[in-house]
């Protein structure tokens, strides 16, 4: 198993809407399939760094839906999840979620994740000092990252500064 890290774009990084604003979110990434294509070999990770949290931050939610299904080339029946979290906590906002199970890849407009979007635990939703901030996909099972030819997930997130 191996791991490959990739910067999201600033490109990806994007204005939120008004309805997504009312929800309380303050970010938005959209992670595409070719953004996690990278990987090559069975149980290979794709650690994909959203950015930095900045000084004296609290993260109160963090939502994930499938904005286009993620599906392998060929007749591949590999797994693919994704938790976010931060360099040392990988799971803190958002446990693993199947993206494709068995093959079978969740349809687009499905959320992932826990649909309130309330991150798991308390532990590391907050800080005095700023933290990198991670999305990290696991395949497994058959296929690879490198096989992906479609899909894109979006990741929105309740990021506050400056209140400790």
């Amino acid at each position: 198993m191996a791991n490959t890290d990739v910067t999201l774009g600033a490109a990806s990084v994007l204005a939120l809407n008004n309805q997504e604003r009312t929800a309380g979110f303050t970010h938005k990434f959209e992670i595409d399939h070719t953004d996690i294509d990278e990987g090559t070999a069975l149980d290979d990770t794709v650690t994909v760094s959203l950015g930095s949290l900045p000084d004296n931050f609290v993260v109160s939610k963090c939502f994930m839906y499938v904005k286009e299904a993620f599906d392998y080339s060929g007749d591949e029946a590999g797994t693919l999840t994704v938790q976010v979290g931060t360099d040392g906590d990988p799971n803190n906002y958002a446990t693993a979620a199947n993206l494709i199970a068995t093959g079978t890849p969740v349809a687009a407009g499905v959320v992932v994740g826990a649909a309130s979007g309330v991150i798991p635990t308390a532990a590391g939703s907050a800080g005095e000092s700023g933290d990198a901030l991670e999305a990290l996909f696991t395949n497994s099972a058959a296929g690879s990252p490198s096989l992906l030819n479609v899909g894109k997930l979006v990741i929105l997130m309740e990021i506050a500064e400056g209140l400790l």
